[in-house]
C-alpha cells in the first residue's frame, strides 16, 4: 500500500523585522504549490499579523477563533487563490500578541497533527527572538533563518542563532539571503558561519540559497498582490522557484 509522504515543517524567521520575511514566504508558498505541494501556512506573528493583507484577503476565521475556544485549527483554514491553504492571525489581538506558553504549546501541537494532511507547512514566525518564535523553531523539522546584507539585519541573525543554540534548536537550521546577489549571499554566509562556529561551537550553517533585490516584491506588497502572479519573471521568483525545489 502506498503511503503519502511525511510532512516538512519549516519555520521561516528572521532577528530583525523589514528583510521581507512574510513576502518570501508566500511567494515561496506559492511557488511549492505550482510545483504541486499541498501547502499550508500560518502566520505565526502573534502580535502584528498581516499575511492576509498582503494576500488582500478577509479570512471568515483566524487564530483569534481558535484561541478562544470557538473552533479547531482545522476548521479556521482559509484557501488562497494562490493555491495553498492559510491558517491567519489578527494584528492588534490581545490574546494572541501576549500568547501563555501552555496556550502557544497546545497550538503547536495541533498544528503538528493538521500539517499530516500537508506535504510542507510554513510557519512565518515574528521577527526577534521571544519565546513564541523560539518555540515555533523549536517546533520545526528545519529553521530557515532569513537575513539580508544589512550590518544591522547580520547582528539580529546572529542573535537568534545564538538564542537558539542556547535552546538546543539550531540543528537543521538553513540560511536564506533576502535582497542579495550571489556573491553578498556568499559574504553574509561566511560572516554568520564564522561567528557561529567561534563563538558558539556550532557546525557550518548551510546557506539554503539568495533572492536577488527586486523592486517588483515592495510593488506588489503596495498593491496587495504576490510578486508570484503579478511577476512571475522577476529574476526574484526565479530564485524562489530554484528554492522550493529545494524544499520539496
Amino acid at each position: 500500500m502506498n503511503q503519502s509522504p511525511p510532512t516538512k515543517l519549516f519555520t521561516l524567521a528572521s532577528g530583525k523585522g523589514g528583510v521581507g520575511k512574510t513576502s518570501l514566504t508566500l511567494n515561496l508558498a506559492t511557488q511549492l504549490a505550482k510545483q504541486g505541494q499541498k501547502v499550508l501556512v500560518i502566520d505565526g506573528d502573534t502580535g502584528l499579523a498581516n499575511a492576509d493583507v498582503q494576500l488582500n484577503l478577509k479570512p471568515e476565521r483566524d487564530l483569534a477563533h481558535y484561541l478562544s475556544g470557538q473552533f479547531a485549527l482545522r476548521h479556521v483554514l482559509t484557501p488562497t487563490p494562490q493555491g495553498f491553504t492559510l491558517i491567519a492571525g489578527r494584528a492588534g489581538h490581545n490574546q494572541l500578541a501576549n500568547l501563555p506558553l501552555p496556550k502557544l504549546h497546545q497550538l503547536l501541537k495541533d498544528l503538528r497533527d493538521l500539517a499530516q494532511s500537508y506535504t510542507i507547512t510554513l510557519i512565518d514566525a515574528a521577527a526577534g527572538v521571544s519565546p513564541t518564535t523560539l518555540a515555533m523553531c523549536a517546533e520545526a523539522n528545519h529553521t530557515l533563518l532569513v537575513t539580508t546584507p544589512d550590518p544591522s539585519s547580520l547582528t539580529d541573525a546572529y542573535a537568534l542563532i545564538k538564542l537558539l543554540w542556547h535552546n538546543n534548536a539550531t540543528a537543521n537550521s538553513q540560511l536564506i539571503v533576502n535582497q542579495a546577489n550571489a556573491r553578498e549571499a556568499a559574504q553574509v554566509h561566511t560572516r554568520l558561519t564564522t561567528a557561529a562556529t567561534t563563538f558558539l561551537g556550532l557546525p557550518p550553517l548551510p546557506l539554503l540559497g539568495n533572492i536577488p533585490q527586486c523592486k517588483h516584491f515592495s510593488q506588489a506588497v503596495r498593491q496587495h498582490h504576490l510578486a508570484s502572479t503579478a511577476f512571475p519573471n522577476s529574476p526574484a521568483i526565479t530564485a524562489l522557484q530554484t528554492l522550493a525545489k529545494k524544499l520539496a
